[in-house]
């Protein structure tokens, strides 16, 4: 996929709050989602570019570090291998928290697997459902839960013996809302303002931290590419949009994680899971051709910025279009 995204300028070395580090570096501690990472790197040779890991310091209350990884892989594949499955995952839902419904798709991956076992399906419908009882979070707004600002955990399944199920999925789940149940939030992009995502995940990250998680993974959120994608590799308007919705979510993720952080007693690692799939559809054509050398290059300009966003948002800095040299204003520079 050809992009016009504009070379970033030069980064500025952020000092004290975050270290980036090259890819492998942070795998001695072998949790499952440093399991999954490293698993992912030996598989995605040609996606190598999507790889990062990051650190953000110990604090008084949580005397291990932080570990975020940035991977290029498969959400799947976190829930049905045992060794990546982590304690929690921060899953996309509807603003009415209807887990049938079509939007968004990430969401089912979580659903069908809950499905396989009626007992943890019916439990994650009572939750729900109780959840319905209350209030909407804004009365006449967008639904039960607001875009991003609003969230859900739910146990899979309550249980007090503190056992897993033993099904393909994490014991906890924190649904967040960036999409309408017949669709339509995309193309609202003030519901996708960085400031909004930062909240989202800063209300996750704290709720599956005090029910106990030590691992987290989530996907991309709110970039909804695959609805707006045109089918030619080289339509450079859908491109751009595409790849800046994904610069958006990394961004907003981010700043989640860097709000979060100061307060965390439990977690350790977190895994940003960047679909391995659309990045080979986006950037992987047949070698050989001046468009293919041209994917490549526009890749490797994509993953320096995905970097980029990464580490202004884990040091508590919104990613804009001046960081990239005037590219995605009317995405990024939303507030």
């Amino acid at each position: 996929m050809v992009s016009v995204l504009r070379r970033r300028r030069p980064c500025r070395l952020l000092l004290g709050a975050l270290v980036l580090l090259p890819a492998g570096a942070l795998l001695a501690q072998q949790g499952p989602v440093a399991t999954m990472f490293a698993d992912d790197q030996k598989r995605g040779e040609s996606i190598a570019l999507s790889f990062a890991t990051a650190e953000l310091p110990a604090t008084a209350a949580a005397p291990l570090p932080l570990h975020i990884y940035l991977t290029g892989g498969d959400l799947e594949r976190a829930f049905d291998n045992a060794r990546f499955r982590p304690d929690a995952a921060i899953v996309p839902t509807n603003t009415d928290l209807e887990i049938a419904a079509e939007l968004p798709g990430t969401q089912q991956i979580l659903v069908e697997r809950v499905r396989r076992q009626g007992a943890v399906l019916r439990d994650m419908q009572d939750q729900i459902a109780a959840r319905r009882k209350q209030a909407p979070s804004t009365p006449g707004g967008e639904g039960l839960l607001s875009i991003w600002n609003d969230w859900f955990v739910v146990q899979l399944p309550r249980s007090t013996s503190g056992k897993p199920s033993g099904g393909a999925f994490p014991k906890l789940a924190c649904l967040i809302p960036t999409e309408f149940p017949k669709g339509g939030a995309i193309d609202r992009r003030d519901l996708h303002s960085q400031d909004r995502a930062r909240k989202g995940i800063e209300g996750c990250l704290t709720a599956l931290d005090a029910a106990g998680a030590h691992s987290v993974v989530l996907p991309l959120m709110g970039a909804a590419s695959s609805r707006t994608q045109g089918k030619d590799p080289v339509f450079e308007g859908q491109s751009v949009l595409r790849e800046c919705r994904q610069l958006n979510s990394v961004a907003g993720i981010a700043l989640g994680i860097h709000d979060f952080a100061q307060s965390r007693r439990n977690l350790t690692e977190i895994g940003i899971i960047h679909w391995d799939r659309e990045i080979i559809e986006m950037f992987s054509l047949p070698k050989g051709t001046r468009i293919a050398q041209a994917a490549q290059n526009a890749y490797r300009t994509y993953s320096d910025q995905i970097k980029l966003a990464l580490q202004k948002g884990l040091a508590g800095e919104t990613t804009t279009s001046t960081d990239l040299e005037g590219g995605c204003t009317s995405i990024l520079n939303v507030n």
